[in-house]
């Protein structure tokens, strides 16, 4: 059974693309190409690099040259993790064939094999995301002070946007075309992780479906953040904008 899920997957993963963005990724990124290609061969992917000092998308051309299926774009500086998937997916809408668009990072926290189960999802829902906090969920490791940040920006988007997923802040995602579309990037404002409930926002508000898969998350680094206070301050204001936002559009509606 299992073998014919994934050839069912295999042969319809042409009209997937992966948004990977990257930052002084030479240590994972390999890894994760290959897992990727491994679990969705057909799919492509599409890198989108920050300048890394460490020579990430050098790394990358060197290893897949002539792999049609990997694709690098190379940003002047570093704009945070959050604009840089914005505009792998305005680089990925060009394929008019692309059906399906998954957004993952490149240090291993987000497992290629967990693809084939996000994809499956997809087949009934708008958005898929790949949570940590679902009752069958695992961390394996991690800092107290990074589990009370994360817990912090989950209930505090949830309560202020009212957005109904355990982990309003994993990055590991899968959108349907048509959802993506509908989706105005120049109201994002954010450059880093809030991004990804700007999107989720102004989803939510248009109806469309959400679903989770449990997925186990090993970081990398147990004590590591990616979240400075520049980040936390933005995150803050940001869900507090578009909750006043959200609000506004309520009263002219109704009105």
């Amino acid at each position: 059974l299992y073998t014919n899920f994934l050839g069912m997957i295999k042969s319809k993963d042409k009209n997937i693309i992966i948004v990977v963005p990257t930052y002084n990724a030479k240590g994972s990124i390999i890894k994760v190409l290959l897992g990727t290609l491994n679990n969705v061969p057909n799919a492509k992917i599409l890198v989108v690099d920050d300048n890394s000092p460490d020579k990430t998308a050098q790394i990358i051309n060197k290893n897949f040259l002539g792999n049609k299926r990997i694709n690098v774009i190379v940003r002047k500086s570093k704009g945070g993790r959050g604009s840089a998937v914005v505009r792998g997916f305005k680089e990925a809408l060009k394929d008019k064939k692309a059906a399906l668009f998954i957004e993952m990072d490149a240090d291993l926290v987000h497992n290629p094999n967990d693809l084939p189960r996000l994809i499956e999802k997809a087949k009934k829902y708008d958005v898929v995301v790949a949570s940590r906090y679902m009752v069958s969920s695992q961390i394996i490791k991690w800092s107290l002070k990074r589990r009370l940040i994360s817990r912090f920006a989950n209930l505090w988007i949830k309560f202020m946007l009212g957005i109904s997923l355990t982990d309003n802040t994993s990055g590991f995602r899968c959108y349907r075309r048509y959802v993506l579309e509908t989706i105005d990037f120049n109201l994002v404002a954010g450059n880093g992780f809030i991004v990804l409930t700007e999107i989720a926002n102004q989803i939510y508000k248009k109806g469309f479906s959400f679903a989770e898969i449990p997925i186990d998350f090993i970081p990398v680094d147990i004590n590591r953040s990616n979240l400075n206070l520049k980040e936390l301050k933005e995150a803050f204001f940001t869900v507090l904008r578009l909750k006043i936002t959200n609000i506004k559009m309520h009263l002219l509606n109704n009105f």
